[in-house]
């Protein structure tokens, strides 16, 4: 399979900020790694698109969206959608967070 690219929309590049900087508050260096590990997570998707799981939801502009944790902070997923090309970055989103009401 060709690798494909990914692209972080704007939403989730608010809510990769957002977490990073709640993590900082706590642990500078932890703040920084969750974005590495956010950008690992996409590039391992690119290896392999369809490793996330299939979110289910009776939402129609929700159809063929997938979710996986972040790589090393499993509280943290990362949902997207495959196109067959390339690999759209919706949210990322706390597992505690209300997932319909964010996306």
């Amino acid at each position: 399979m060709k690798r494909c690219r990914y692209r972080i929309r704007s939403l989730a590049e608010a809510d990769l900020d957002g977490h990073a900087y709640a993590i900082a508050q706590d642990n500078l260096e932890a703040g920084l790694r969750f974005y590495d590990q956010a950008r690992e997570t996409c590039e391992a998707l690119c290896e392999m698109p369809f490793m996330g799981v299939a979110y289910h939801t009776p939402r129609a502009d929700l159809a063929g969206v997938r979710y996986i944790p972040v790589r090393g902070c499993p509280y943290y997923l990362l949902f997207y959608r495959f196109n067959g090309q390339s690999i759209d970055i919706i949210r990322v989103l706390h597992d505690r967070m209300d997932r319909e009401g964010w996306l």
